[in-house]
């Protein structure tokens, strides 16, 4: 089903989930992609990571292993308790990520190595570019636990989509029911832009598929 997902767009999930009665599972706007790139989709199990913040040095040895850690097939989260002026991914880590067959990254901050990091053409997710190093400004606390990123609570195997919208959780216990209700819903949007294009007016449109 992870396969299946890329037919589908950000804005139709956060929609299908909450016409079921979940939340939207929409990380905060500010959580986009670096550089954005209007083809992008990109899905897999949730590998959240804690960050938290200091004002001491502290050497990367759990970063390390986070990303020695990371699972094939992973969409990397790392979370900061707290706002830190520092990158919390950078262009070594996102060679390391996919070395390890991680999908994408995203982060609740800055990234740095936008160079690089465009050369591996490995998606990454932030709220902005920061060139700072962490050490004495934030430090990997955790990995492989539970975390709360943009505005969400995100578990490990939680199931986490990105694309030119942002970034998108689906708890892990709904994923099967999401997905069912998305292939309906994306027939529906399919067919309401085709009438669309061809001249079909909005409102009768709506009434036909009820969607818009």
């Amino acid at each position: 089903m992870l396969g299946g997902m890329l037919r589908f767009y950000s804005p139709l999930i956060s929609d299908t989930m909450e016409r079921l009665g979940l939340p939207s599972g929409a990380l905060d706007d500010a959580i986009q992609s670096l550089p954005m790139i209007p083809s992008l989709k990109i899905c897999g199990p949730a590998f959240p990571c804690r960050v938290v913040p200091t004002s001491e040095y502290v050497e990367i040895d759990t970063l390390l292993e986070m990303i020695d850690a990371i699972p094939s097939g992973a969409f990397v989260i790392v979370a900061a308790d707290e706002p830190v002026d520092a990158a919390l991914w950078g262009g070594m880590m996102s060679a390391r990520a996919q070395s390890r067959g991680a999908v994408a990254a995203a982060v609740n901050g800055g990234v740095r190595d936008m160079e690089q990091i465009a050369a591996l053409d490995f998606p990454v997710f932030g709220t902005g570019r920061c060139i700072k190093d962490i050490r004495r400004r934030g430090h990997m606390a955790a990995y492989d636990v539970t975390v709360l990123c943009g505005g969400v609570i995100i578990r490990p195997g939680d199931i986490l989509f990105g694309d030119a919208n942002g970034v998108i959780a689906i708890p892990r216990e709904h994923f099967a029911m999401v997905y069912h209700e998305l292939e309906t819903a994306f027939t529906e949007e399919a067919a309401t832009q085709r009438g669309l294009l061809a001249g079909g007016g909005a409102r009768s449109l709506f009434d036909q598929y009820g969607r818009f």
